[in-house]
Formats: C-alpha cells, structure tokens, sequence
C-alpha cells in the first residue's frame, strides 16, 4: 500500500479534531452549535461557585482548601481561555481563514510550500505533545480514584463539594455519585479544553512562521533577481510593494494575537506560579499523587508557550536578517528607500508578550520557573 503523502492541511484537521472532541470547533469553522458547546460556558460557571463554597467549608483546614486552591488555579486559566475564545471568536475564525487562503495559495509554490510544511510538521508533533500531557491528567485521577476502590476507601478524584450535598466520600449514593459524576464532567471538559484553545494558539503562532519563512523567500528571490540584472527598477518596485504587503499583512497578524492572547498569558503566568507551588506542597503533605499531573501539565504549558514566543522573536529578527543582506546598492535611489524604510521597520517588529509587562520567551518562562520554586519554598517554611 501506498502512503498517503503529508499536506499543510494534516496540521488544519488534526486542529479540528482537538476542537470537535469538546465542540469548540465552531470558533474556527462554520459549524453549528451543540448542548456540548454550551456546556463549555456553563460548566466553568458552576465550577468556581462550588469551588469558592468549598474554600468556605475548609477554611480551617489547611490541606484540604490548598488541594482546592490547587486545583482553581488551573480552572481559572482554563476558564478565562475559553470565555476570551468566544469574546473574540469572530476575530479568531477570520485569522483561521486567513492562514487557509495564504497555504492554499502556497501550493503552487514548491519553495514557500515548503516552508508551510515543515511548520505543519512541527505543529503536528507538538499538538500530539500537548493532547497527550493533558490527557495525563485524566489517566493519574482516575489512577487515584481506582486505587481508593481497590482498597475500599471511597475518594473523590479532587476536593470539590457541592452545597446540599454531604462531603464525605463515604456518604454513598447519591450524594458521593452525583459530586463524583460532577468532577469527571468538569475534569473531561477542563482536559480537552484546553487541548483544544492551546492547539488554536499553537496552530496561530507556528502559521505566523511559516508566513515570516515565506516573506524570506519572496525577499531573496527579489535580491537575487536584482544581482543577476532579471529585473528592471520598475519590476523591481513592483515586487518590493508586493513585500511591503506582505509584511503589513504578517505584522498585523502578530499585533492581532498579541491582543488576544497577552491578557491570557498574564493570567496563566500567574496561575501556573499558583498552581505549580500549591500543587508541590499539597503532593508532599498529603496522599493526592494526581496533583502531580497537574503540576507537570503546567511546567509544560508553561515551556511550550515560551518557547512559541521565541520562535516569534527568532522569526522576526530572521526577517530583519533578510532585508539588510539584499541587494540594495543595485537598485535605484527610489527602491533603495523603500528597502530602508522596511529595515527600519523590521528592526522594531511588534512581537508577543505577557500582558504588554514582559515578552513571551524562554527567559521569562525561566523567571516564572524561579517564582514557582521559590513559592513552594515559602509554603514549606510557613506551614512546617
């Protein structure tokens, strides 16, 4: 049998599929909405009612409301993610659009085709990377949930009660199955959500290199052209005003996911410094091993999106590479102003950030790495 060959399109479906699993698809295609959709809004609601109830009830007790705490703070980013993705879904279906015309009309071209397909590839392994480190987290609760079973001593997957209903596991049914059937909702929909609103972001970002890989092609065939006398100064204005296009296009489309993600980032930076820490000294202090998933999930999150964010800054200074080595003593005074003026622009090319305060890159994923240490740190001390 032959193998099917790999498409710029593999990485769009894979994308899709993440989103179907939980129905947030209809941000990004034109689909109609399910019960499962709105479920996705509403539960989150419920969620932190109860979770709040429940920092009521245990506010006296320390392990039980930082289990609690521990477990919000993932919630909370996870929340805020989706309810951001439906603030501006129309925005972001025009950008998933966007990046569909600019690969379809890359076909034809074998070289910036190419370059689509070597990020498609990368995009691919990481979705895969993140769809499994989330589903991790469902394998460890329900890990913790079997082993209470094995050894008949009922346990909820996490610490989260709902008012009316009694506490303690060993209440029976119904008030253990409903809180129970209660948290496996909210652990499947809180996974796969952000499986699916991390995959939009990673699907964005690693297209907007692809786009700045293609901007570099369409720049050293226009240079090269220019060195071997293939084009007039009027053919040559022409392809430059074709790359100052270009380039508008690819720096609005890094200005557009600055705005819709840097708010995100900044509250995820926060929660994961929240989350990792609380998460370390409950998993120490206590038998709830399934935080650990958790707080490796968040250590990877937290990689992954800095890392995304230097291949932006990586990106962007690889653009502003390519205009300064063309051709530019061989063009007329006019081209050669125009060439200027696009160095100068990309010398100060807009990247992503972490709510406008500091850039999304691995040395700020390094700083939030040191605070999250230094938090758990400062919780042993205080409650040894």
């Amino acid at each position: 049998m032959f193998r099917r060959t790999r498409t710029v399109a593999d990485s769009r479906e894979f994308l899709i599929y993440l989103c179907r699993i939980i129905d947030l698809d209809p941000l990004i295609t034109d689909r109609p909405r399910t019960i499962l959709f709105y479920a996705c809004f509403i539960y989150p609601c419920f969620f932190h009612l109860f979770s709040f109830y429940t920092f009521y009830q245990y506010r006296d007790d320390i392990v039980p409301f930082l289990q609690c705490v521990s477990l919000w703070g993932a919630g909370a980013q996870c929340s805020f993610k989706t309810f951001k993705a439906y603030i501006y879904r129309k925005r972001i279906r025009r950008i998933f659009d966007f990046i569909t015309r600019k690969q379809e009309a890359s076909i034809e071209d074998y070289q910036v085709y190419e370059k689509y397909l070597k990020w498609g590839k990368r995009l691919t392994i990481i979705l895969r990377m993140l769809l499994y480190t989330l589903i991790s987290n469902i394998i460890f609760f329900a890990l913790y949930l079997i082993l209470g079973i094995i050894f008949n001593d009922p346990k909820f997957i996490f610490i989260l009660n709902i008012p009316g209903l009694d506490p303690n596991p060993a209440a029976g049914f119904p008030d253990y199955h409903i809180q129970l059937t209660f948290q496996c909702i909210a652990l499947y929909i809180g996974v796969f959500e952000l499986a699916a609103l991390d995959g939009i972001f990673a699907y964005f970002a690693l297209n907007a290199a692809s786009i700045g890989d293609s901007l570099c092609v369409s720049i050293e065939r226009m240079s090269r052209n220019v060195e071997h006398e293939n084009a007039t100064h009027q053919r040559t204005t022409k392809q430059i005003q074709q790359i100052i296009l270009a380039h508008r296009q690819y720096l609005n489309f890094i200005v557009s996911l600055d705005e819709i993600f840097c708010k995100i980032f900044l509250l995820q930076f926060g929660t994961y410094a929240l989350t990792g820490s609380v998460g370390l000294y409950v998993g120490r202090i206590s038998d709830w091993f399934a935080i650990y998933a958790i707080v490796v999930t968040s250590l990877f999150q937290l990689f992954f999106y800095n890392s995304i964010g230097s291949v932006i800054e990586t990106k962007n200074q690889d653009i502003a590479d390519e205009f300064y080595r063309t051709s530019w003593f061989l063009m007329s005074n006019n081209n050669q102003k125009l060439i200027l003026f696009m160095l100068q622009r990309a010398r100060t090319m807009p990247t992503l950030s972490v709510g406008h305060l500091a850039p999304l890159n691995l040395e700020t994923g390094m700083s939030i790495y040191k605070k999250l240490y230094s938090y758990f740190l400062l919780l042993k001390d205080a409650f040894k």
